[in-house]
Protein backbone atom coordinates (compact mmCIF):
# COMPACT_ATOMS: atom_id res chain seq x y z
CA UNK A 1 0.00 0.00 0.00
CA UNK A 2 1.29 3.41 -0.75
CA UNK A 3 0.08 6.55 0.63
CA UNK A 4 0.74 9.72 -0.36
CA UNK A 5 -0.48 13.11 1.71
CA UNK A 6 -1.27 16.29 1.12
CA UNK A 7 -1.99 18.99 3.67
CA UNK A 8 -4.11 22.34 3.32
CA UNK A 9 -7.67 23.31 3.53
CA UNK A 10 -9.15 25.23 6.46
CA UNK A 11 -6.63 24.07 9.20
CA UNK A 12 -3.72 22.16 7.96
CA UNK A 13 -5.89 19.65 6.91
CA UNK A 14 -4.67 16.33 5.22
CA UNK A 15 -5.87 14.53 2.67
CA UNK A 16 -4.52 11.33 1.51
CA UNK A 17 -3.85 9.08 -1.46
CA UNK A 18 -3.45 5.50 -0.82
CA UNK A 19 -3.12 2.89 -3.35
CA UNK A 20 -2.38 -0.90 -4.48
CA UNK A 21 0.94 -0.71 -6.24
CA UNK A 22 0.27 -3.80 -8.24
CA UNK A 23 -3.82 -2.87 -9.14
CA UNK A 24 -3.04 1.07 -9.10
CA UNK A 25 -6.51 0.77 -7.39
CA UNK A 26 -6.81 4.11 -5.66
CA UNK A 27 -8.46 5.95 -3.00
CA UNK A 28 -9.01 9.10 -1.18
CA UNK A 29 -9.09 9.78 2.54
CA UNK A 30 -11.18 13.14 3.07
CA UNK A 31 -11.42 15.19 0.36
CA UNK A 32 -10.10 18.44 2.60
CA UNK A 33 -7.76 19.67 0.27
CA UNK A 34 -8.03 21.65 -2.70
CA UNK A 35 -7.11 18.90 -5.38
CA UNK A 36 -5.38 20.22 -8.68
CA UNK A 37 -1.89 18.86 -7.12
CA UNK A 38 -3.91 15.38 -6.21
CA UNK A 39 -5.38 14.92 -9.35
CA UNK A 40 -2.11 16.03 -11.20
CA UNK A 41 -0.26 13.27 -9.17
CA UNK A 42 -3.24 10.99 -9.68
CA UNK A 43 -2.70 11.47 -13.86
CA UNK A 44 1.14 11.05 -13.37
CA UNK A 45 0.86 7.62 -11.59
CA UNK A 46 -1.76 6.52 -13.59
CA UNK A 47 -4.00 5.63 -10.34
CA UNK A 48 -7.36 4.41 -11.36
CA UNK A 49 -9.66 6.20 -8.41
CA UNK A 50 -12.34 4.09 -7.31
CA UNK A 51 -13.18 5.61 -3.95
CA UNK A 52 -13.98 8.20 -1.15
CA UNK A 53 -13.09 7.12 2.34
CA UNK A 54 -14.55 9.92 4.85
CA UNK A 55 -13.31 10.08 8.54
CA UNK A 56 -16.46 12.37 9.21
CA UNK A 57 -18.59 15.13 7.92
CA UNK A 58 -17.66 17.92 9.36
CA UNK A 59 -17.34 20.52 6.37
CA UNK A 60 -13.76 21.04 6.69
CA UNK A 61 -13.14 17.35 5.94
CA UNK A 62 -15.51 17.26 2.67
CA UNK A 63 -15.55 20.25 1.25
CA UNK A 64 -13.93 19.22 -2.12
CA UNK A 65 -15.72 16.16 -2.41
CA UNK A 66 -17.72 17.62 -5.18
CA UNK A 67 -14.92 18.34 -6.88
CA UNK A 68 -13.79 14.58 -6.76
CA UNK A 69 -17.14 13.36 -8.53
CA UNK A 70 -16.72 16.20 -11.22
CA UNK A 71 -13.53 14.96 -11.88
CA UNK A 72 -14.37 10.84 -11.16
CA UNK A 73 -18.29 10.58 -11.88
CA UNK A 74 -17.98 7.09 -10.90
CA UNK A 75 -16.18 7.29 -7.51
CA UNK A 76 -18.07 5.23 -4.43
CA UNK A 77 -18.23 7.41 -1.04
CA UNK A 78 -17.87 5.60 2.22
CA UNK A 79 -19.26 6.88 5.49
CA UNK A 80 -20.83 6.01 8.61
CA UNK A 81 -24.30 4.52 7.51
CA UNK A 82 -26.42 6.57 10.06
CA UNK A 83 -24.52 9.93 8.92
CA UNK A 84 -27.07 13.19 8.42
CA UNK A 85 -24.95 14.43 5.43
CA UNK A 86 -26.65 14.01 2.43
CA UNK A 87 -24.16 12.56 -0.63
CA UNK A 88 -25.02 12.68 -4.15
CA UNK A 89 -23.28 9.62 -6.36
CA UNK A 90 -22.50 6.30 -5.27
CA UNK A 91 -23.09 6.45 -1.23
CA UNK A 92 -22.17 3.38 0.79
CA UNK A 93 -23.01 3.79 4.27
CA UNK A 94 -20.56 1.89 6.50
CA UNK A 95 -20.79 0.56 10.19
CA UNK A 96 -18.26 -0.99 13.09
CA UNK A 97 -16.01 -4.10 11.76
CA UNK A 98 -17.15 -3.79 7.75
CA UNK A 99 -14.53 -4.11 5.52
CA UNK A 100 -13.19 -2.20 2.23
CA UNK A 101 -11.13 -3.60 -0.10
CA UNK A 102 -8.61 -1.31 -2.28
CA UNK A 103 -6.78 -3.93 -4.71
CA UNK A 104 -5.18 -6.32 -2.94
CA UNK A 105 -5.27 -4.60 0.46
CA UNK A 106 -8.18 -4.80 3.11
CA UNK A 107 -9.38 -1.50 5.09
CA UNK A 108 -11.78 -2.42 8.57
CA UNK A 109 -13.94 0.44 9.52
CA UNK A 110 -13.77 1.55 13.07
CA UNK A 111 -16.93 3.15 14.39
CA UNK A 112 -15.32 5.82 16.76
CA UNK A 113 -18.22 8.59 18.08
CA UNK A 114 -16.86 11.31 20.26
CA UNK A 115 -15.47 14.06 18.55
CA UNK A 116 -18.55 13.78 16.06
CA UNK A 117 -21.28 11.12 15.82
CA UNK A 118 -20.34 9.92 12.40
CA UNK A 119 -16.72 9.60 13.37
CA UNK A 120 -15.10 6.54 11.18
CA UNK A 121 -11.31 5.35 11.06
CA UNK A 122 -10.15 3.06 8.45
CA UNK A 123 -7.50 0.62 9.95
CA UNK A 124 -5.13 -1.48 7.65
CA UNK A 125 -3.73 -4.45 9.80
CA UNK A 126 -2.01 -5.76 7.58
CA UNK A 127 0.54 -2.64 6.43
CA UNK A 128 -0.11 -1.46 9.88
CA UNK A 129 -1.76 2.22 9.54
CA UNK A 130 -4.41 4.21 10.54
CA UNK A 131 -6.35 7.13 9.42
CA UNK A 132 -8.04 8.51 12.28
CA UNK A 133 -9.44 11.84 11.11
CA UNK A 134 -9.94 13.97 13.98
CA UNK A 135 -10.60 11.34 16.87
CA UNK A 136 -6.60 10.60 17.55
CA UNK A 137 -4.24 13.65 16.31
CA UNK A 138 -0.19 13.15 16.87
CA UNK A 139 0.32 14.58 20.61
CA UNK A 140 -3.89 14.68 21.61
CA UNK A 141 -7.35 13.68 20.81
CA UNK A 142 -10.13 15.46 18.76
CA UNK A 143 -12.10 18.33 20.37
CA UNK A 144 -15.64 17.74 21.91
CA UNK A 145 -17.08 21.17 21.69
CA UNK A 146 -18.93 21.01 18.80
CA UNK A 147 -22.66 19.57 18.37
CA UNK A 148 -23.31 15.66 19.04
CA UNK A 149 -19.98 15.22 19.99
CA UNK A 150 -18.94 13.82 23.27
CA UNK A 151 -16.60 13.09 26.04
CA UNK A 152 -17.41 9.96 27.28
CA UNK A 153 -17.65 7.92 23.94
CA UNK A 154 -14.34 9.96 22.33
CA UNK A 155 -13.02 8.24 25.68
CA UNK A 156 -14.82 4.71 24.97
CA UNK A 157 -13.52 5.32 21.11
CA UNK A 158 -9.66 6.12 22.38
CA UNK A 159 -9.02 3.63 24.77
CA UNK A 160 -11.36 0.98 23.77
CA UNK A 161 -10.55 0.67 19.89
CA UNK A 162 -8.04 2.26 19.39
CA UNK A 163 -5.41 2.24 21.51
CA UNK A 164 -6.09 -1.47 21.97
CA UNK A 165 -4.98 -2.27 17.99
CA UNK A 166 -1.16 -3.05 17.60
CA UNK A 167 1.33 -0.18 19.48
CA UNK A 168 3.19 -0.23 16.27
CA UNK A 169 0.62 1.04 13.99
CA UNK A 170 0.89 4.29 12.61
CA UNK A 171 -1.71 6.57 13.15
CA UNK A 172 -2.45 9.29 10.04
CA UNK A 173 -4.67 11.97 11.42
CA UNK A 174 -7.06 14.49 9.80
CA UNK A 175 -4.97 17.68 10.83
CA UNK A 176 -1.28 18.64 11.38
CA UNK A 177 -1.32 19.57 14.54
CA UNK A 178 1.58 17.55 16.72
CA UNK A 179 5.62 17.86 16.35
CA UNK A 180 5.54 15.39 13.14
CA UNK A 181 2.72 14.15 10.72
CA UNK A 182 2.51 10.67 11.63
CA UNK A 183 3.29 8.69 14.74
CA UNK A 184 2.96 4.93 16.42
CA UNK A 185 0.31 4.44 18.73
CA UNK A 186 3.10 3.57 21.36
CA UNK A 187 5.09 6.66 20.91
CA UNK A 188 1.92 8.67 20.99
CA UNK A 189 1.30 7.33 24.29
CA UNK A 190 4.59 8.44 25.72
CA UNK A 191 4.13 11.65 24.01
CA UNK A 192 0.91 12.66 25.24
CA UNK A 193 -1.25 12.79 28.66
CA UNK A 194 -3.97 12.08 26.44
CA UNK A 195 -3.37 8.61 25.66
CA UNK A 196 -2.32 7.32 28.92
CA UNK A 197 -5.74 8.32 31.24
CA UNK A 198 -6.23 5.85 34.04
CA UNK A 199 -9.95 6.49 33.77
CA UNK A 200 -12.48 8.62 32.33
CA UNK A 201 -12.85 11.19 34.36
CA UNK A 202 -8.92 11.44 34.40
CA UNK A 203 -9.33 11.68 30.90
CA UNK A 204 -12.50 14.30 30.84
CA UNK A 205 -9.39 16.17 33.17
CA UNK A 206 -6.92 16.40 30.58
CA UNK A 207 -9.57 17.70 27.77
CA UNK A 208 -10.72 20.35 30.19
CA UNK A 209 -7.37 21.57 30.95
CA UNK A 210 -6.64 21.81 27.47
CA UNK A 211 -9.59 23.75 26.73
CA UNK A 212 -8.88 25.74 29.77
CA UNK A 213 -5.40 26.54 28.10
CA UNK A 214 -5.35 26.95 24.58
Amino acid sequence: MKIKSFKGGYDDNFSYLIWDEITLDGAIVDPSVSPDFIFDFITLNNIRLSKILITHTHMDHIVYLGDFLDRYPSLSIYAYLNTRQKFQGDFIGINHNDQISLGNSIFTALYTPGHYDDCICYWNSQDGIIFTGDTVFVGRSGRTINSYSSISQLFDSIYNIILKLPKETIIYPGHDYGPSPTITISKNIELSLFFSAKSEQEFISIMKDFELNR
